[in-house]
């Protein structure tokens, strides 16, 4: 079995074609199983229902989105297994807000991002004024478990999603990043072996090798997703993350259902 967790499409603002694009793609690729997880509202813009046009879904769009996923589930259903997903911003202090907003409705997983410390974007290239890049590789370690712990999210993604611009100086596993990964190992959430990261400058998966072993030696359970922003990413790259995370040890990944984790054996399609 083969599934890939982390697809987009065009309410986010910033990904191309429809749902059932994405889902066509996967039949193509010969995955078993695929999730849609498009990016939720923001909602720490307080006052503001649609802050970042180019970046997540309007607020209102969320239940037509909801609509939408099972409409595509069912008519799929003789051809694909599809999960219903979501990606989820995760802000310090909005804990209580995403657990009962993703226990309104029927999905299979949500993953949980970090993309921004308080209101700036983790993909800007210039850094806070008055903090330094430690400063801030810091903070988004202590908001990445705050996350775990939060309840909130099934799978944390794109874990070193900082370095993307730039921002992350020590790449090595600092006593920081290792009491990050035991928390996610004591939250039970799994991470994601993200391989856009193959189709950027950086030329490295979320996360890197180094990282993706010590989730390996703490225990914490690993998905697959492309993060897949037209449908042609589907399935990125997928034989390489299976033989990295054999590699380092990993035998089987997570698969979810209704919120609840599965394990499938890890093999090469």
């Amino acid at each position: 079995m083969l599934a890939d967790y982390h697809t987009h499409h065009y309410r986010c603002g910033h990904a191309t074609g429809q749902m059932d694009d994405y889902v066509e793609a996967a039949i193509e690729a010969g995955i078993d199983e695929i999730g849609l997880s498009d990016h939720s509202p923001i909602y720490h813009f307080e006052g503001d229902p649609h802050p970042r046009p180019l970046g997540a879904m309007a607020q209102a769009e969320l239940p037509v989105y909801i609509d939408d996923l099972q409409r595509v589930r069912d008519r799929f259903a003789d051809r694909i297994s599809i999960r219903l997903g979501v990606e989820s911003d995760y802000v310090l202090g909005w804990d209580a807000h995403y657990r009962q907003l993703w226990q309104r409705y029927p999905l299979d997983y949500v993953i949980g991002s970090v993309h921004w410390l308080k209101h700036w974007s983790i993909f800007d290239p210039v850094l806070p004024s008055a903090q330094d890049a430690a400063q801030v590789y810091a903070e988004y370690l202590h908001t990445t478990q705050a996350a775990a712990r939060s309840g909130a999210y099934d799978i944390i993604g794109h874990l070193d999603c900082l370095k993307t611009a730039g921002h992350i100086l020590d790449r090595t596993i600092t006593p920081l990043v290792e009491a990050t990964v035991r928390v996610l190992a004591e939250s039970g959430v799994a991470i994601e072996l993200n391989t856009s990261g193959w189709r950027k400058p950086i030329n490295e998966c979320y996360p890197r090798a180094e990282l993706l072993a010590c989730c390996f030696h703490y225990g914490v359970p690993v998905t697959l997703g492309s993060d897949a922003h037209k449908p042609g990413d589907v399935a990125y790259r997928f034989g390489d993350a299976i033989q990295l995370l054999q590699d380092i040890g990993y035998r089987e990944y997570a698969t979810f259902a209704a919120r609840r984790r599965h394990m499938v054996p890890l093999e090469m399609p």
